[in-house]
């Protein structure tokens, strides 16, 4: 888990198969072209060829420069390709096929822009297709047929793409349950050692320190026994409150077990001041904290739960006040 977000586990099934998908179509493409046209008998088929391959290349460098604009920028570029194709030698394409074939390939590119962008993938992959197949399409009788195709490939896309926003979002409630104490609402042992590995790589970048910080509720068994579950609950849900409040709105708080809790902070300046704030407002807790900018996650556990635990040995058995006057029932 350490070093992928949960966003990312949404987004990569997605977007590897949109992006396996769309490469392996280009090689296929590439293959069939120099296989039909081998021995090459004209120059222009191999320009045509080596421009198809210097495309490719030039928007698969583009979607790694810039990952938002990947998924269109991968449906749209097949359309360039697709009318280079039909418009090429009459090697493998006789000359009375061109316009009927742009039509019947657009469907395609328009079908995948649709699929992965929606709507205004649909708008700008058909006018692109419009636009790059006019000399094809012009004459009467192919334009009903092209409006025809292109509209059934963007209903079908347009399913599709309803179909895996739905999906996306019955992930992250997923997710989200997976990654969460649903007593508290902070987020648990799992999401700490995948922020972990995000955070540290911030803190660096930013220049800044990452400080790892962890709580434990002092005694909370004994709160258990005396009244009841329900009131070490409350404790539970009080001390995260008081955290919240306590800390900046950047910091990242955790519950990774019964009584501990876990902060990641980037850029605190300060931890015993806010350390000093939490123990104002609730006495009852031990603490520590760790410098981790440079540490492995494991070791910065490890060191950070040593501290806490030399802490919580100098802290009095003292049930939290606040249960007594708050009995479970």
């Amino acid at each position: 888990m350490a070093g992928r977000s949960s966003s990312d586990l949404i987004r990569e099934p997605f977007e590897r198969y949109w992006g396996a998908y769309y490469w392996w179509v280009m090689a296929a493409a590439l293959a069939i072209a120099l296989v039909t046209q081998y021995p090459w008998k004209h120059r222009g088929d191999l320009y045509t060829d080596a421009l198809f391959l210097g495309w490719t290349l030039a928007l698969y460098a583009a979607s790694r420069r810039w990952p938002f604009w990947s998924r269109l920028v991968h449906a749209l570029g097949v359309l360039p390709i697709l009318a280079f194709y039909t418009a090429q030698s009459d090697t493998a394409i006789p000359p009375e096929c061109h316009a009927g074939l742009f039509v019947l390939l657009a469907f395609f590119p328009i079908y995948t822009a649709t699929a992965m962008v929606g709507a205004p993938g649909f708008a700008a992959a058909a006018l692109f297709a419009a636009v790059i197949g006019f000399p094809f399409i012009r004459k009467p009788p192919l334009v009903p047929i092209a409006f025809l195709f292109w509209s059934l490939a963007g209903l079908l896309g347009l399913g599709y793409y309803r179909m895996t926003a739905r999906l996306r979002e019955f992930h992250q409630v997923l997710l989200d349950q997976a990654l969460a104490d649903p007593l508290t609402g902070l987020r648990n042992r799992r999401a700490l050692e995948e922020d972990f590995t995000r955070l540290q790589a911030l803190a660096k970048r930013e220049k800044k320190r990452l400080i790892f910080t962890l709580w434990d509720v002092n005694d909370l068994k004994k709160v258990n026994d005396k009244y009841g579950h329900a009131a070490g609950d409350r404790v539970l849900k009080k001390f995260a409150r008081i955290l919240r409040e306590a800390l900046r709105q950047s910091d990242a708080l955790y519950r990774i077990g019964g009584d501990e809790f876990a902060g990641l902070h980037v850029g605190l300046e300060d931890p015993e001041a806010m350390l000093a704030r939490v123990r104002k407002q609730f006495p009852w807790a031990s603490s520590g904290w760790v410098d981790a900018t440079d540490l492995d996650f494991q070791v910065a556990y490890r060191w950070v739960d040593e501290r806490m635990y030399r802490d919580k040995a100098h802290k009095p058995e003292q049930i939290p006040k606040f249960t007594r006057e708050e009995p479970a029932g």
